[in-house]
């Protein structure tokens, strides 16, 4: 049953992917490179809260309520009403965007902004339907959401429409499957309740939105910072390169979806280890056999998807591969963090992360060389890992034996 459980999470989290990919391919087609262009700067900002809200509040519902008989009406309307305060400054923020685009742009940053809560409100209802130990609900949400919103913007693709109905296509879907999730839920949003939720698991909440933030900020300044000594061709190129591995990105976070129900549930029992060691298997062959694929890729099949920056990305397959590699251990180790609540331990080694994400790729890059940054990454990740593991086996050896899991789960 838990294998079913975890296989329709992955598949779950893979239709959500499907859908957005859908929706960012379609609206490259349909618009102009300008308007696309506010499309991609007003979609990278809902995603930015997105993200923020999974940390914020799926995190926090993965590792307080996966417990059988721990989310309750009051809990479930109160976790919701902490997603509708979360996607409050989500819709601000796109209201500012539409007020600073001028007006020929502004009604696309309104139509995101109007997508905002719906689509916050949504991926909420699929943590909290993982958490009851129930995927396939998720599964159906995300599943109407694509089957109506997919065929509507390839129609509305085909005959010729522009970027705005096509997106109010996505729009409409992500409001079908919002009202779909609140029937199976039989449940509303309770805000002021959502307050009080949030206070109430603030230790956990505010500690994974800090390491969130913590993290993109490193990412997304360390990019910025690598065009002096690379050029806006190598930094073109470190991003290409990571497009080829970017479906390891949907496995390792549909593995930590899946695997920390999973994990809270078994939690002081054999089965927990044996969750463990499943996990890492699934993982690292999964990581292996698609860097070896993106390795192996014919330079035809490269040039197809980059086009012209095939030629400075494939030199940085080799330290790619490598960092996806130590992202397994990386992500594996967070899963027991969450799951043991150790978050003193997730945070020392997601802030090494952070860090290291921010000056290694940038020293490494210090000779020009983009395949010397991409190193730089991989080298990031790996520190990040090795601390996670040294923490561990610190605090085994600091307890006694039969209290180091006690203590541990302490974090």
């Amino acid at each position: 049953m838990g294998a079913l459980r975890r296989f329709t999470t992955f598949a779950d989290q893979g239709v959500s992917s499907v859908s957005n990919f859908v929706a960012v391919a379609v609206a490259a087609n349909v618009a102009g490179t300008g308007e696309f262009g506010q499309f991609s700067l007003a979609y990278a900002g809902l995603l930015l809260f997105l993200g923020a809200q999974r940390a914020f509040v799926g995190e926090t519902l993965l590792v307080r309520y996966s417990r059988t008989g721990a989310l309750n009406a009051p809990v479930i309307a109160a976790s919701l009403g902490g997603s509708v305060l979360v996607a409050v400054p989500a819709a601000l923020f796109l209201l500012a965007g539409a007020g600073l685009a001028g007006e020929q742009d502004a009604l696309l940053w309104l139509v995101m902004a109007l997508a905002a809560p719906f689509i916050l409100l949504q991926d909420s209802l699929r943590y909290l339907f993982i958490c009851q130990g129930l995927p396939v609900r998720a599964l159906a949400v995300d599943g109407i959401w694509a089957c109506v919103s997919i065929p509507a913007m390839l129609l509305a693709a085909a005959a010729g429409w522009p970027l705005l109905p096509v997106l109010a296509c996505w729009v409409g879907g992500a409001l079908a499957a919002l009202v779909t999730g609140l029937i199976l839920a039989r449940s509303l949003p309770a805000v002021p309740a959502g307050a009080r939720w949030l206070w109430l698991n603030r230790d956990c909440a505010f500690r994974y939105l800090a390491e969130f933030a913590a993290l993109n900020a490193s990412s997304f300044a360390v990019l910025y910072l690598l065009v002096f000594p690379l050029g806006a061709a190598g930094v073109g190129a470190l991003r290409a390169a990571q497009l080829l591995f970017s479906p390891l990105n949907t496995v390792f976070s549909a593995l930590k979806t899946a695997i920390i129900p999973e994990l809270v549930r078994s939690r002081g029992t054999a089965a927990f280890r044996r969750r463990m060691l499943e996990a890492s298997a699934v993982v690292g062959v999964l990581a292996v056999g698609w860097g070896a694929a993106v390795l192996f890729l014919p330079a035809a099949a490269g040039e197809f998807m980059l086009g012209d920056t095939w030629a400075n990305a494939t030199e940085l397959r080799w330290p790619y591969a490598v960092q996806y590699l130590a992202m397994v251990p990386y992500t594996i180790m967070l899963a027991y963090f969450r799951a043991s609540v150790a978050n003193r331990l997730s945070t020392v080694m997601r802030g090494v992360l952070a860090g290291s994400t921010l000056v290694l790729p940038l020293c490494f890059a210090l000779n020009g060389s983009a395949a010397s940054a991409a190193w730089g990454f991989a080298a990031a990740v790996a520190l990040a890992s090795a601390c996670g593991l040294l923490s561990i086996a610190a605090g085994r050896r600091s307890k006694p034996p039969a209290a180091a899991p006690q203590q541990v789960s302490s974090g």
